[in-house]
């Protein structure tokens, strides 16, 4: 490990260990659990390379550190102290140095309470054993009690106090013994006060851990007064969740059944209850399904009260995908799995080729229509397996092996099953699913709104057609059913009153075209170009908190547009956004913190535990520039980049801190994290290694103008970034690489463009702005393995994707792909890939795809995908937890409900959210919360 991570001396981190070490000694009243995303580190590597690198200087800086840190620290003992600094520096000083630092640092500890006519006992019969014989010790001992009585007027050190007893001593005995007997009395007088003093701060101790032991059954006892009290209150309290945790399905608190919850009458909003006495909506008991298919949602703090308009202010359009769709399935906050939601049931079989879903009967759409088995029906039958309108289905809607589409069977009006040829888990784990499972991916969806949506499908509404085709300027059909599908580009109400009885022959032909949906919000207007977009409560939304109150809380969402994401930021600064979840970024987090009394808000960060906040990819396959080419497949020169990129700085200067350098790896609570070793292999900042291993491969700067020269003579060696809105990093890297003697070209721009731009196999190298995945098998763009058109192989991954009909096919060796030392890949393998590991990513994903989860094999491949990565560095990963993608978010103080910690793939439960009293700020100027102060994540009281 290069000494550049010990940026904050060596003297200040001993001081943190010893912390650590102290409280665990003496005690702490923290009871916060640690966060699990942050690594421990090996204090005793950090030690050992500091000694070496410092020499015979560091046991003193030690020394200096121990003493400081143990200044102001009673009730330790001597035994206590030696135990912390062996701990603390085992391996790195000698024993010497040790008990010298031992001697040294102890006279700093405070001397505790201590009765004085004990101790007063013990130095007299020191004094008597070692005192010559025939000697008067009577004046020795009354001085030593004098300085005894008065040292313990006073906060004094066991170095004070056993300065005073030498002293005392000394003035005695001066006239009558020679300074070897004085001494010896003198020793033997200190080795009694310090057995006092020892003795004393073994019963602080024990009488400090009474006292914690009593105050937290105090605690304990208080907090089940508050519960039981709470629970007699409102009937119901929300589950903790704790620092570190990635949050809970909210949708399966009891399964797939309702029985758990007592039924209740079902209530109602005000502004639902004014609608129902107009007569434009229906009752509550009509509007929501029956106890046994409505959807309970317990909230995320405690019961809501009603009212109220949120407030989004930021640089995009708020649209109809940001306040909620209501999907059928809905993807678990730790990013494993899916989860029922429109869908009452979701459920495979044993072997994996069956799965099983039910509908929630008696549920609407938000226009009031009935939803029925006709909507999935439709939505299957003739859109997603309608060759016309898709060719080809995606990978998860297809059996792994055979390659051939998902069956169908319905079952009867609230069960259909799916099959396929062979086992296919993942489809239970698809982050695609979730998407397929409502409107927003029609055609690719499994409910669509029918009464909408077949009057613009041929089977349903032939004559219409060409008329419709004119009016909206597309060209056929099938183009026009994905423009109207848009749910971004439509918003209502209706032209015409929706019938609330169901039949299947109607079919909506107002002039105003909207999507209805299931979620809490839909749109009122959100026009492009809109400098404000309106959401309002959608009356018929399916679900009720515990206590039977029709969810969501609040009336409405405003979504105000600005022109630029700085104004947005200072407005929000400025009290003006209830709840903002993008465009803030982590190093501007200080600025966030400092102005977050003022405006009267809260920040948060929803981790996620896909551990790739920032990585950078190799292409294997560039062979434009042949040199870079070769480079770019040669594992040493992906190490070198690796140990060149001085990750802590980054993490310091662009994230604030917050995240932790690592490999692209998933958090360790997750069943496919590789281990530790793989966590970290090759991440260390070492630029005398880098060096070396560029040295190892022929580059020299011969010219002496501080870059490496190509072999071919052509000038400095060159490398071109282009990058998307992880730039800063990218600069970053630049210097970086400048340092390592290499010339690194950036670009400001979207690395997305660029995959289309420009062909594939043309660029070298590519930088995600996206995750590196909990689970590889949640979607067919894994960050691990090529199975698509990535970056690190874009041909490679065709191959797979096209089953062998597109893309580089595994031929083995050829001289076109070379790493710098001449190798080629084996034979049976990917040419551009020199290791022949891509294959074997590829096999594993295709073994995973046939076993569950969490099974033995699945396990297994999961982490082996991940080592092979760490080991071969196809995607270097710089910075995880760090919150860069769209972790970090604000709410106002009277926002409630809002989760303390959420992954972004568990979406984001807006239903619960409400204000407190119901008073909004909206409406509102000048309104504060008047029950809770700002937090944030880095408080302990962030998670009470």
């Amino acid at each position: 490990m290069g000494t550049r991570f010990l940026r904050f001396g060596l003297p200040a981190l001993l001081v943190s260990v010893l912390g650590l070490a102290l409280a665990i000694a003496c005690g702490s009243s923290d009871t916060a659990e640690p966060a699990a995303a942050a690594p421990t580190p090996d204090v005793a590597k950090i030690i050992q390379d500091a000694v070496n690198a410092q020499g015979a200087s560091a046991s003193s800086d030690i020394e200096a550190a121990v003493s400081a840190a143990l200044a102001g620290q009673e009730s330790l003992t001597r035994a206590d102290v030696e135990a912390i600094v062996n701990s603390a520096t085992a391996g790195g000083l000698s024993a010497a140095d040790v008990q010298r630092i031992v001697d040294q640092s102890i006279q700093n500890i405070p001397v505790p309470q201590i009765d004085t006519g004990q101790l007063s006992a013990l130095v007299q019969s020191a004094v008597a054993a070692s005192a010559p014989e025939g000697i008067d010790v009577s004046e020795i001992n009354r001085m030593v009690q004098a300085a005894v009585t008065a040292a313990q007027a006073g906060a004094v050190t066991r170095g004070d106090l056993e300065a005073l007893v030498t002293k005392s001593i000394q003035d005695a005995a001066a006239d009558q013994l020679s300074a070897e007997q004085v001494q010896a009395i003198v020793s033997a007088s200190l080795e009694a006060t310090n057995k006092a003093i020892d003795e004393a701060a073994m019963a602080a101790q024990a009488a400090g851990t009474a006292a914690m032991e009593a105050a937290d059954l105090a605690k304990e006892a208080k907090a089940a007064q508050e519960a039981m009290m709470m629970e007699e209150e409102t009937g119901y309290m929300a589950e903790k969740i704790n620092a570190g945790s990635f949050g809970r399905p909210f949708h399966i608190i009891s399964g797939t059944s309702n029985e758990n919850f007592p039924q209740v009458p079902y209530k109602e909003s005000p502004s639902s209850a004014a609608a129902v006495a107009a007569g434009t909506i229906l009752p509550v008991d009509q509007r929501l399904p029956n106890w046994e298919n409505v959807f309970i949602l317990p909230p995320g703090d405690e019961i809501g009260t009603y009212g109220g308009i949120m407030r989004t202010t930021m640089s995009r359009p708020v649209t109809q995908t940001d306040v909620g769709m209501g999907y059928g399935l809905e993807m678990s906050p730790d990013g494993l799995l899916l989860v029922p939601s429109m869908f009452r049931v979701f459920e495979s079989n044993d072997s994996g080729d069956e799965f099983t879903f039910k509908m929630r009967n008696g549920a609407r759409w938000s226009d009031g229509h009935p939803h029925t088995m006709e909507d999935i029906r439709f939505a299957l039958e003739d859109l997603m397996l309608n060759k016309e309108l898709m060719p080809g289905l995606p990978a998860v809607l297809r059996s792994p092996i055979t390659g051939n589409d998902m069956r169908v069977q319905f079952i009867d009006d609230s069960t259909f099953k799916v099959f396929f040829d062979d086992p296919n888990f993942s489809f239970m784990e698809s982050t695609a699913m979730n998407i397929f499972s409502g409107i927003k991916g029609c055609p690719r969806c499994f409910i669509s709104p029918s009464h909408i949506q077949k009057r613009y499908h041929i089977k349903f509404n032939n004559a219409e057609i060409p008329a419709i085709l004119e009016a909206n300027d597309q060209p056929n059909w099938v183009k026009n059913f994905s423009f109207i599908r848009n749910v971004r580009g439509f918003d209502g109400p209706p032209s015409e009153p929706i019938p609330t009885d169901y039949d299947i022959n109607y079919i909506y032909r107002g002039d105003n075209h909207y999507n209805p949906i299931f979620g809490g919000y839909w749109a009122l207007s959100q026009k492009p170009g809109s400098e404000s977009n309106q959401f309002v409560r959608n009356h018929y939304h399916p679900s009720i908190d515990p206590e039977g109150n029709q969810l969501p809380y609040m009336d409405g969402w405003t979504g105000v547009q600005t022109e630029s994401r700085e104004v947005g930021i200072f407005r929000t600064m400025n009290g003006e956004s209830d709840w903002l979840r993008r465009d803030l970024e982590t190093k501007e987090m200080p600025l966030y913190l400092q102005n977050s009394v003022q405006g009267d808000y809260s920040v948060l960060k929803h981790d996620s535990p896909d551990g790739a906040d920032s990585t950078f990819i190799n292409n294997q396959e560039y062979v434009d520039d042949p040199e870079i080419g070769m480079l770019l497949r040669t594992r040493d020169f992906r190490i070198a980049l690796s140990v060149a990129w001085d990750r802590n700085g980054a993490n310091q200067s662009l994230a604030s801190g917050l995240g932790i350098p690592q490999n692209m790896v998933p958090h360790p609570s997750t069943p496919y994290f590789p281990g530790e070793h793989w966590r970290t292999l090759d991440t260390d900042f070492d630029l005398n290694r880098a060096k070396s291993l560029m040295a190892k491969m022929g580059y020299t700067d011969a010219d002496g103008d501080g870059y490496l020269d190509r072999k071919d003579g052509s000038g400095p060696l060159s490398m071109f970034f282009q990058s998307s809105s992880h730039y800063p990093f990218v600069e970053w890297l630049q210097s970086d690489f400048k340092t390592l003697g290499i010339k690194l070209s950036i670009a400001d721009q979207s690395s997305r463009a660029g995959n289309t731009s420009i062909p594939p196999t043309e660029y070298f190298e590519f930088f995600s702005s996206t995750e590196g995945g909990t689970n590889p098998w949640s979607n067919a763009w894994n960050r691990v393995a090529p199975t698509t058109k990535d970056p690190q192989g874009p041909a490679i991954g065709q191959y797979y994707a096209t089953r062998g009909e597109e893309g580089m096919p595994p031929t083995g060796p050829d001289a076109k792909y070379t790493d710098v030392y001449g190798m080629m890949a084996p034979d049976g393998t990917y040419p551009a890939d020199i290791s022949g590991h891509m294959l074997r990513l590829q096999e594993l994903i295709t073994e995973g795809w046939t076993v569950s989860l969490l099974s033995p094999a699945r396990v297994a491949a999961g982490q082996e995908l991940f080592r092979i990565n760490s080991e071969q560095k196809y995607k270097i990963g710089g910075v995880a937890y760090a919150g860069l993608f769209r972790a970090l978010k604000v709410k106002r103080n009277n926002m409630r409900n809002v989760p303390k910690n959420w992954s972004p793939a568990g979406g984001h439960p807006v239903e619960w959210f409400y204000f407190e009293d119901g008073i909004d700020n909206l409406n509102n100027p000048g309104n504060r919360s008047k029950k809770f102060g700002t937090v944030n994540f880095l408080d302990p009281a962030y998670w009470d």
